[in-house]
């Protein structure tokens, strides 16, 4: 699979890898920033071939999945570092293993992780941290293996990517780790500041990674919209659909929503009305509508059927859609938004339901594989510390919330760093091992950035 390009004659995107963060010191996670789009109306183009995969015989899934292409390259096993065991499981409380990220000695700006990973379906974590460095900046790709209770880093961003010293590079992952069709793994990338980035005949832009974890290998699929950042992403494996929130970072409040099918790379949709906004996260529910933040409060729903995105009449709790869940059994897609942070609920419909307020910013949710429960850490961007950085179950019939456990306590005192808070938390598919990853800092200074601990807890 080479570098995404659109149809309809437009250009083609040039082959690229992850996008970047700032030269100097950065504004952590850009977070204060809303980001709009511009343009007229949405764009519409044929609708796409929404035939699932599983309606597709054995030897036609095989042809449509990708094989490595000639640039693809194997994992390679680096630093690893095994778990330590700070609470033992038992019949009436958690178990809490810890271990801390391994990365390069030099000094970050700093050492963060700001995207979600994932869990395969072996139960395998994927994850990964930047330097949060502009020019040059490096992020790093891990995997956690339960069985061995080790994390091991595989890959980084410049040892995969074609990049020119000096030129801006690859400091930050911010959007979700998704999953495709075929077993394997999508991640893209995004710049850590938008301040002092410079486009150039090699860097153009965001591009997107795809895992194969069965082949161990990493393939570069090239710059998903030329000259944007994507800070969000989500997937409809079932329909082969991927889906891109590409921000521009020059400061003008523009954007794209844009559409991508796995198997060709070809962008089949995009559109920059200036209604969108908030670029944080898409919603996308069982027949692989994705939902967008709208007009302040509202939301607009991308339907891959007629391959159309419109305003929907129903409107969050507030200003912006920060996170959603995959659906479950009913089609229903569990939410929070920011400013207030309220969870809500997405029906088949379009409609919304508020459930009940979060007791902080939130900015990763996992749901349970049963759909009854989802898991949070409140206050993401370096207060949750403060309320024991605590691991919240949220019964989804009824809002109401059970506290897993308080990890600061036992992470502090056995690490010498604070924890926090985290853009980070998956199940696995067991419901039985929560993976949170944390950022976390001295206590001395009382900063909560700078080094990352990955908890696993497994439920009594």
């Amino acid at each position: 699979m080479k570098g995404f390009h659109r149809i309809g004659g437009i250009a083609a995107a040039g082959v690229l890898f992850l996008a970047a963060c700032s030269s100097s010191a950065p504004t952590l996670d850009g977070e204060g920033s809303t980001v709009a789009a511009v343009g007229d109306q949405p764009t519409t183009t044929e609708p796409v071939d929404t035939t699932s995969p599983s309606e597709a015989s054995d030897q036609e899934m095989s042809a449509a999945c990708p094989d490595g292409g000639p640039d693809a390259v194997p994992w390679e096993s680096g630093v690893t570092v095994e778990a330590e065991t700070l609470q033992e499981r038992s019949s009436d409380q958690p178990g809490v293993d810890i271990v801390v990220y391994p990365h390069p000695d030099y000094a970050g700006r700093p050492w963060s992780q700001w995207g979600q990973g994932i869990v395969l379906d072996d139960g395998r974590m994927l994850s990964a941290i930047g330097d949060h460095i502009g020019a040059d900046g490096n992020s790093y790709l891990y995997e956690y293996d339960p069985q061995t209770r080790t994390l091991t880093q595989f890959a980084d961003a410049l040892s995969v990517v074609g990049h020119e010293p000096g030129e801006w590079g690859y400091g930050k992952i911010h959007a979700q780790m998704v999953k495709g069709s075929c077993d394997d793994v999508y991640l893209s990338t995004y710049w850590g500041s938008r301040r002092g980035l410079t486009y150039t005949d090699s860097y153009q832009g965001d591009v997107l990674l795809r895992l194969d974890p069965q082949s161990r290998t990493i393939e570069d699929l090239g710059v998903i919209l030329p000259e944007h950042g994507v800070a969000s992403m989500a997937s409809w494996p079932e329909g082969g659909l991927l889906y891109a929130e590409a921000a521009d970072p020059y400061g003008k409040k523009t954007g794209s929503f844009v559409v991508l099918g796995m198997e060709t790379g070809d962008i089949v949709f995009e559109d920059d009305d200036p209604s969108h906004g908030g670029y944080r996260s898409i919603a996308v529910d069982a027949q692989g509508r994705a939902y967008v933040t709208w007009g302040g409060t509202g939301l607009a729903r991308y339907d891959p059927a007629t391959n159309t995105l419109e305003p929907l009449d129903s409107s969050m709790p507030g200003a912006i859609l920060r996170w959603a869940t995959p659906p479950d059994e009913t089609d229903t897609v569990y939410a929070v938004s920011r400013d207030p942070a309220v969870f809500f609920s997405i029906g088949p419909e379009g409609d919304i339901a508020e459930l009940a307020p979060a007791q902080g910013y939130t900015t990763s949710m996992a749901l349970s594989p049963d759909g009854d429960t989802f898991y949070y850490v409140p206050d993401a961007h370096g207060g949750a510390w403060e309320n024991g950085t605590s691991l919240i179950a949220v019964d989804t019939a009824t809002g109401a919330e059970t506290v897993i456990v308080e990890l600061n306590p036992l992470i502090e005192p056995a690490t010498g760093l604070r924890t926090g808070g985290t853009y980070n938390v998956v199940v696995d598919p067991t419901g039985e091992r929560i993976f949170v990853g944390l950022n976390a800092g001295d206590p001395a200074t009382r900063d909560t950035f700078g080094e990352i601990v990955l908890a696993i807890v497994t439920l009594p």
